[in-house]
């Protein structure tokens, strides 16, 4: 696989909704949503959350008085849509491509139900060709994004260029009067927001040289949605920490040594950041550093979790702040529903 072409990451923008919620109207907020919770509990988990503001669509007065499955899927589609027009239309910019130039663009989001998906308003929103090759990706969680960056290689590999536009509005998938301990987490750590890249045969750019992906053994019910009269409710079981803990390690070894480095070799790594306990126990895994996730945290205290949208974000955030010198070596790794690792190691141009 390592002797096959090389494609270029040309470019990656990020687009966030307006309105920001900082970590003390959070609380205000979260405290009418779960009014069993005690509010020193809450302030509590928001305080080890790690997220200290996310950008949100909907105004917290919506959030709490609540709305059923179908207003608030019917807000996704066109919230979705612009925020992944402007991620779209920035990441061409900063490509140097040409909307017209594009062959395939692969379209994520997990948060709303939408068909058509998003790629053909999105296409002719953003002005690609009417025979563009369009993949829209549903239903892999916060894994998405990275796994969409693995499908654009291999087409880049055969002479596309392409498009990626992730797009999540984890706010409209709170469940209304659901008070679960579930739901409290969602409520601590999801945001909106979009994110594109463009990944293109040739061009100026780090080299994506390796991509893969590892399902986990016996962890298919830990991590997902189920839906219902009232919508998506998320899944996170208490066991998922130790499963990643014990598979996750050796996975990335493999995958690593597949693509003809080890661990140790890595200049940067890029994890998505679902969490703060996710991103510690890969840091104790790998022996980083204290900043060895700067990119990953910061993108957590900032923005929270925009699901499959936040990997492409770190990454364009770690590419803005000339953090892959060339010649650099970077794993970008993102955990889905699956549980599935999906793996893209680049190397510095």
């Amino acid at each position: 696989m390592t002797d096959l072409p090389e494609p270029r990451v040309l470019g990656v923008a990020t687009a966030l909704p307006p309105q920001v919620v900082d970590a003390e109207r959070a609380a205000a907020t979260i405290e009418r949503l779960f009014p069993d919770e005690s509010p020193e509990r809450i302030r509590a988990l928001i305080a080890r959350s790690g997220v200290e503001q996310r950008h949100i669509v909907p105004d917290l007065e919506e959030i709490v008085a609540g709305a059923d499955f179908t207003a608030r899927n019917d807000r996704f589609r066109p919230a979705a849509l612009e925020l992944a027009h402007e991620a779209a239309t920035r990441a061409l910019e900063r490509a140097g491509v040409a909307p017209d130039e594009i062959d395939v663009v692969v379209d994520v989001s997990c948060t709303g139900l939408s068909i058509p998906a998003l790629d053909v308003p999105l296409a002719k929103g953003v002005g690609l060709r009417r025979d563009v090759q369009r993949v829209p990706i549903s239903l892999s969680g916060c894994a998405a994004g990275a796994l969409a960056l693995g499908v654009a290689t291999r087409f880049a590999r055969a002479g596309s260029r392409v498009l990626v536009v992730a797009a999540e509005i984890c706010s409209l998938t709170l469940a209304p009067g659901d008070t679960s301990r579930t739901n409290l987490v969602a409520s601590l750590l999801f945001g909106d927001g979009a994110a594109a890249c463009v990944i293109a045969p040739e061009g100026d750019g780090p080299r994506v040289t390796h991509v893969g992906t590892r399902l986990l053994e016996d962890t298919e019910d830990l991590m997902g949605f189920r839906y219902g009269n009232e919508g998506m409710r998320l899944v996170l079981e208490p066991e998922l920490p130790a499963a990643l803990a014990e598979q996750l390690p050796d996975a990335v070894r493999a995958f690593l040594r597949a693509s003809g480095v080890e661990a140790e070799d890595l200049d940067l790594h890029l994890v998505h950041p679902g969490g703060k306990k996710i991103l510690d126990a890969y840091e104790r895994a790998f022996g980083l550093p204290a900043d060895g996730l700067f990119h990953s945290r910061e993108a957590l205290r900032r923005h929270g979790n925009l699901s499959s949208a936040t990997i492409l974000s770190v990454l364009g955030s770690a590419l803005d702040a000339g953090a892959l010198p060339a010649g650099g070596r970077a794993l970008v790794i993102a955990i889905g529903p699956g549980l599935t690792l999906e793996m893209t190691r680049l190397t510095g141009s």
